[in-house]
């Protein structure tokens, strides 16, 4: 039996001693088990000079970004007109391929609202968003659904595979300054913005929101206050390569507690909460293998006036099963605007 399995079924005893693996959604563990080979982060952590500048690199304070949004074309189906975009991104510092923001967005006529939908962990695409938030353009909202840099259309030579700590943290950077940037462009446009996601969506839409200089609803949703335990004690641990991390096995807890420090530097609690904390739901789902519960109730006490929803579901079966649920958290935040 390898080392790797060895640590996984001694995390899975420890759970059931606490009892808490009765509260786990099975299809969270399913994934978990099916994706603890992909070895995250085995390229190591990557620039480290970028790494030590991150807790100071994004404020409310900080200008908007300006942008020039340009069109490819448009198709149209019933009431909805769906348009592919591109824009450069604010965050010149990542590689060549990423540098161009490549988005969707969902119109319909007479929509006096607008939501800016950003992606989950490996969410490369735009499918799963737009099955999942795509009803929101008949009910007054339209969409803007971006996607992350290093994903898609934006990879880099290696894919996934290749990102290192650094591009992580480059990733999370590019995606709130994007997000900051086209809230800025859309704001003339609309009466009422939004920014929302879905896990790694949820946590960036809820930095978004705390660094916008205006006020924006905010949907963060099956997420926290911070990622540190998510890398570092949930199932999505199970799949960092804390070997490669820390030099070898005899430096795996040093690692993890490095990484937990890494993390630290975006939790939501480090940024004034947002202009308008009232106009924000926030959801988790009680049977969620990734993301602790006291996390997301962190996230509500840090902002005041916030609503906390909570659903009978698993990280990845709400997707499945909830997306009225979800798509309410977004409306019901815009509402409060």
């Amino acid at each position: 039996m390898d080392y790797q399995l060895q640590q996984h079924l001694r995390r899975l005893r420890q759970r059931i001693a606490e009892r808490m693996i009765v509260r786990v959604h099975a299809l969270d563990f399913v994934i978990a088990l099916l994706s603890r080979s992909s070895k995250m982060f085995s390229r190591g952590w990557g620039d480290e000079v970028f790494l030590a500048g991150l807790p100071s690199a994004v404020s409310h304070t900080n200008p908007l970004e300006a942008i020039s949004l340009a069109w490819h074309g448009a198709n149209q189906q019933n009431e909805i007109i769906r348009r592919d975009g591109t824009f450069p991104s604010p965050l010149m510092d990542l590689p060549a391929e990423s540098r161009t923001v490549h988005l969707r967005a969902w119109l319909r006529e007479g929509n006096q609202s607008a939501c800016v939908i950003l992606a989950g962990s490996h969410d490369e695409g735009y499918a799963v968003r737009e099955r999942v938030f795509g009803t929101l353009s008949s009910r007054g909202i339209d969409l803007y659904i971006l996607q992350n840099p290093y994903y898609g259309r934006r990879r880099i030579p290696g894919g996934l595979a290749a990102i290192q700590v650094s591009d992580q943290a480059m990733m999370a950077l590019g995606m709130v300054l994007e997000a900051r940037a086209l809230l800025g462009w859309l704001r003339p446009r609309y009466a009422r913005l939004a920014v929302a996601g879905y896990s790694m969506g949820g946590h960036m839409a809820a930095i978004t929101a705390a660094v916008t200089p205006f006020p924006v609803a905010c949907a963060p949703l099956a997420t926290g206050a911070s990622a540190s335990s998510i890398y570092t004690r949930g199932l999505m641990s199970w799949c960092v390569d804390f070997d490669e991390l820390g030099g070898g096995r005899a430096q795996r807890t040093a690692a993890q507690a490095r990484l937990h420090g890494f993390f630290n530097a975006a939790d939501i609690t480090n940024y004034p909460s947002p202009a308008r904390a009232d106009a924000a739901v926030i959801l988790g789902c009680t049977r969620d293998g990734y993301i602790q519960r006291s996390e997301t109730e962190r996230l509500h006490r840090h902002w005041p006036g916030s609503a906390l929803r909570w659903l009978t579901a698993g990280h990845f079966s709400a997707l499945l099963t909830s997306r009225r649920v979800l798509c309410d958290c977004v409306a019901e935040a815009i509402a409060k605007l």
